[in-house]
């Protein structure tokens, strides 16, 4: 996968400069309310080196995929600043 943002831009984890964040990828999830600290677990994955491009390996069938834009702390930025697309795994 290959992720990018609009509006802001991609710096690693703990940078608390304002505009600026990092990716999170929810596996079967949805965009979170602004503010949320975005979990770490199997089903959401955290680019808190900045990221911007992965190999994510899923289980046959069909599945949700959320960017999530997330500052420094790991909060999101709402779900203006996600994406979702749907996938089937082979």
């Amino acid at each position: 996968m290959k992720f990018g943002v609009d509006g802001m831009s991609v710096a690693p984890a703990g940078t608390m400069t304002k505009g600026t964040g990092h990716h999170h990828l929810l596996i079967d999830g949805k965009a979170l309310p602004k503010g949320t600290v975005i979990p770490a677990n199997d089903t959401s994955l955290h680019f808190g080196k900045g990221q911007t491009e992965a190999d994510v390996k899923l289980p046959p069938g069909d599945h949700t995929l959320t960017m999530q834009f997330g500052d420094g702390a790991h909060r999101s930025y709402g779900p203006e600043m996600s994406q979702t697309i749907k996938v089937h795994v082979q």
